[in-house]
């Protein structure tokens, strides 16, 4: 598919057509909710409502167990009386992986006590309770620029990189000097391999380990809801502590393959033909385009670029995952 921008033709596969148009209507809903909120807090007026029933929500979701605040209340507005459960000027649900944060939010509205609301005049029937912005409509908009970009550099990129023929070894070229990475490169491989395969293995373990930790401790499942206190050798904070460990491992494991990796593809990048192509690890356009090529449809050049660019890829995105957690922990 050609589509032509200004003066650029994009040249679209089907796999970047359809990233462009989820990037698309993650920008759309993110930038829409953005500007919704941002009137919402911007033209509210502020109502006396009272507060019907609060509790949090357990969400048990693919991705984990979430918290949602939940408030039932009513006010007046121009002599009408309405009821919302709407806490944040959001057209999302806004929830919490740390139940205690939940809870702090609930414990301020109390069934039975009145509190302030926050109506806008154009939708009085929608109030909500706590004047800010939520994150959602930013990182939407984040994660559909991100998109946009990688569709964007697919469509720009060369149409067939990555599948350049190579020399054969045996023709004469100058032998370049040997690095520590090069004379040790068997052994970076081979322990680069095992310690993913062990790290994976014993991060899931740790997972398995966490959930039996969470069945065998009272109050979160079988008791009234109540925030666990996990000591770091106890039932949950050893598995927290040893999955964080192998994760960390899965990390430097991808990292040490990605350096033996590249030194791979650096031999191989000696035996290409003359022109040589540009470095895909300097036009991200033609390696975007090669990482998302299977492996049959590359020249073993293709390849090496290919599992060197999804090692690094894959590390760089578990390392900000874990920064994240961190983050959110703290």
């Amino acid at each position: 598919m050609k589509v032509s921008v200004g003066i650029t033709t994009l040249h679209l596969s089907q796999k970047s057509a359809l990233l462009l148009l989820l990037a698309t209507g993650l920008l759309g809903f993110g930038g829409y909710d953005y500007v919704q909120q941002s009137q919402a807090v911007d033209n509210a007026v502020a109502v006396q409502a009272t507060i019907t029933d609060s509790s949090v929500d357990r969400m048990d979701g693919g991705r984990g167990i979430d918290y949602e605040p939940e408030i039932q209340y009513t006010y007046k507005y121009q002599g009408e009386t309405y009821t919302s459960e709407q806490v944040f000027p959001s057209t999302g649900v806004r929830t919490y992986s740390d139940r205690s944060r939940a809870e702090s939010v609930v414990e301020s509205y109390e069934p039975g006590t009145t509190a302030r609301a926050y109506v806008s005049p154009a939708d009085p029937d929608d109030a909500f309770l706590i004047r800010e912005r939520t994150p959602f409509p930013l990182r939407a908009i984040a994660v559909g620029g991100f998109l946009s970009v990688i569709g964007v550099l697919a469509g720009l990129g060369a149409k067939n990189p990555g599948q350049q023929e190579l020399r054969p070894a045996s023709e004469g070229q100058p032998a370049p000097r040997e690095t520590w990475v090069d004379s040790h490169g068997e052994t970076l491989h081979r322990l680069s391999k095992q310690g993913l395969g062990v790290c994976f293995v014993g991060f899931w373990l740790s997972m398995v380990a966490l959930v039996f930790g969470l069945l065998n401790t009272p109050g979160e499942f079988g008791g009234p809801p109540q925030e666990i206190q996990a000591e770091l050798l106890g039932p949950i904070g050893l598995p927290m502590l040893a999955g964080f460990s192998f994760w960390v491992g899965m990390i430097l494991s991808l990292c040490l393959y990605g350096g033996w990796s590249f030194a791979e593809y650096q031999q191989l990048r000696r035996r290409l033909p003359d022109p040589k192509p540009p470095s895909p690890f300097r036009q991200p356009s033609r390696l975007v385009t090669i990482l998302g090529t299977e492996d049959n449809d590359l020249s073993e050049y293709g390849q090496r670029v290919r599992r060197t660019g999804w090692a690094l890829m894959i590390a760089a995105g578990m390392t900000a995952a874990l920064v994240h957690l961190l983050y959110i922990a703290s």
